[in-house]
């Protein structure tokens, strides 16, 4: 035997001894593949989302579906003959969205993956949001199958639009925010540029707002600004945009309206439905609002400088009390300025800047000065000294003057209790505003920092303006008669440029009143003037108030006074508002103020 045909042999056997673990390990790969195949189409059967299987696109209707998963059938609502030989109609799209079927019908056709997000219905006709993607399988170049993997994405979608909705909408009022305001003002100016329109926006206040808020309790102020919401709601049209910006702010975007005339004519309907009463757990209330305008492209070209501009105007209007106003390049610059104030006056509390200063009263009978009234001062680092006049109108539009007032009435009983202390026993006197006096909660601040500073009620008096008291008369009178039955002082300020002034005198709970500087500065110079001032002290005479004089400027009129039988007497003639420490030398200098007649500085 040669050895070619031994190595033949040798070969052959060789062969025959490795085949049958070369055949062990073949079949023990194609058992795993075997189990993994049903475990993979086990796990495609019970998987919760729907997986189909479809054929190649060989007609011109589509692929057909050759395999769907439990998943596919329970999201349907079908079974699986209802659906095996079906083209991808029986995904269920709806008829309005049909663009979406010849959509993926073209990514078929071009062997492309398809996804995208639609509506689809179950076999009983309920709607479904339904999540879609499909991607080609391809052997050797050639596309064999299409698999489809749907969800159904309706929970996922509703949390969404349910969390835009929060987050755009207040959740007072369900108006919408400021956010969507802004977002829906950018989008309107945009289409507006593109056609050459306009856009106004209204930004409206509430005028008694905070009242309401004081007086009822914050739970009012909220039902208030709901049905306020409601009203405002039912004034604008599809395409308008009504929004609760933040506190009593209001706004609303009109996309291209037919002119400025128009915008006016909505606002005074807004203004007229918000004059109506308020019906609120059985008590009628009424508040009025102010209405700031400004418009694109003439006010502003960007929705923040409409926004600014629109405050603007809404200042304005409430500072002339007409009701609406649009936008006037003097008043921005007039308010650009107050605004200014009020950023730099929420923190000059807290750096101190403010301090009492205080004008003596001197009573003309024994020529003593025995009593004296506080005037906020606000020492501003950069304007200098700045008097109530300028910034007290914009703390009672901000809100700041309950701050304000209740930091004023601390800084004044600790004064008191001071001077006492240093055995001058005076008497002084606090200006507050119309929201303070109808702050419900004043009664009880006042006498809290009494019994703090261990102060006798008497020697404070609080004086109230005429035409705060006829603000809201019914409610002035109960908290003037809270205070009074706490042993305050009460004065009318001002006496004689209100309204109703007999009427009210003989019913209001005051110990004194304060005639105006306006006839007091006149009377030496006119009869009608002095006639009119010995008039008023002989009707507080008779009615058992004392009466002071604000304005004294000279020695004359100091004389006619005296003459007269009036009680005080306040003015520069005596001496300016001082702090704490002027005074106190002041008294000093002057032997316990002025005695007998004063003389001239």
């Amino acid at each position: 035997m040669s050895d070619d045909s031994l190595t033949s042999i040798r070969t052959a056997w060789t062969t025959t001894l490795e085949e049958p673990s070369v055949l062990q390990r073949r079949l023990s790969e194609q058992r795993l593949q075997n189990d993994q195949l049903r475990l993979l189409g086990s796990a495609i059967h019970v998987a919760g989302e729907g997986i189909a299987i479809l054929t190649p696109a060989v007609e011109a209707i589509g692929p057909r579906v050759a395999f769907v998963n439990q998943g596919f059938c329970h999201m349907y609502g079908r079974t699986r003959e209802e659906i095996i030989g079906q083209p991808a109609i029986i995904f269920g799209v709806v008829e309005r969205q049909q663009a979406m079927v010849t959509a993926l019908l073209h990514h078929v056709f071009e062997k492309r993956p398809f996804n995208a997000e639609m509506t689809a219905a179950r076999k009983d006709g309920t709607e479904f949001e339904l999540e879609l993607h499909m991607v080609p399988i391809e052997d050797a170049g050639e596309v064999t199958h299409w698999v489809a993997f749907l969800r159904d994405v309706t929970d996922m979608k509703s949390q969404t639009v349910r969390l835009r909705h929060q987050a755009m909408h207040d959740g007072l009022t369900d108006l919408p925010n400021r956010a969507m305001l802004l977002e829906h003002l950018d989008k309107s100016i945009s289409q507006a540029r593109d056609q050459g329109a306009t856009v106004a926006l209204l930004l409206m206040d509430l005028d008694r707002f905070k009242e309401v808020n004081d007086t009822f309790g914050h739970q009012f102020g909220d039902i208030l600004l709901q049905q306020v919401a409601f009203r405002l709601s039912n004034q604008v049209g599809e395409t308008d945009m009504a929004a609760r910006i933040g506190g009593d702010e209001f706004a609303v975007v009109l996309p291209q309206p037919p002119d400025s005339t128009a915008v006016a004519r909505l606002a005074r309907n807004i203004l007229s439905t918000l004059e109506q009463p308020f019906l609120i757990e059985g008590q009628a209330l009424e508040v009025g609002a102010s209405i700031g305008i400004a418009m694109y492209p003439s006010h502003g070209t960007d929705s923040r400088t409409l926004l600014r501009r629109a405050d603007v105007a809404m200042y304005t209007a409430k500072q002339a009390q007409s009701g609406y106003s649009f936008h006037r390049e003097d008043g921005e610059r007039q308010t650009a300025d107050q605004l200014s104030l009020v950023v730099q006056m929420r923190s000059a509390l807290e750096r101190n800047e403010f301090e009492p200063f205080y004008q003596p009263k001197i009573h003309m009978r024994s020529g003593l000065m025995t009593r004296a009234e506080v005037l906020l001062r606000w020492h501003h680092p950069q304007r200098g000294l700045v008097t109530p006049a300028v910034f007290v109108p914009i703390a009672e539009r901000t809100g700041l003057i309950r701050a304000m007032t209740d930091w004023l009435f601390e800084r004044t009983m600790a004064q008191l209790r001071a001077w006492h202390d240093a055995g001058a026993p005076i008497h002084v006197a606090v200006n507050i505003s119309a929201k303070s006096l109808l702050d419900q909660t004043l009664p009880a601040k006042i006498d809290e920092l009494l019994t703090r500073w261990q102060l006798d009620a008497r020697f404070l008096k609080i004086e109230i303006t005429e035409s705060s008291i006829m603000a809201d008369p019914s409610h002035a009178l109960a908290i003037m008669s809270m205070l009074q039955s706490l042993g305050v002082r009460l004065s009318i300020d001002d006496f004689g440029t209100g309204y109703s002034s007999l009427v009210h005198l003989r019913e209001l709970p005051i110990d004194e009143i304060k005639i105006d500087k306006s006839f007091v500065g006149g009377m030496t110079k006119s009869e009608a003037d002095a006639t009119i001032v010995r008039t008023m002290i002989e009707l507080a005479h008779n009615l058992g108030k004392q009466v002071c004089a604000e304005g004294v400027e000279d020695e004359a009129t100091w004389h006619m006074l005296e003459e007269m039988g009036c009680d005080l007497a306040q003015g520069y003639f005596m001496s300016k508002p001082k702090n704490a420490p002027d005074l106190m030398e002041w008294l000093v200098a002057n032997s316990w103020g002025l005695k007998l007649k004063p003389k001239a500085k």
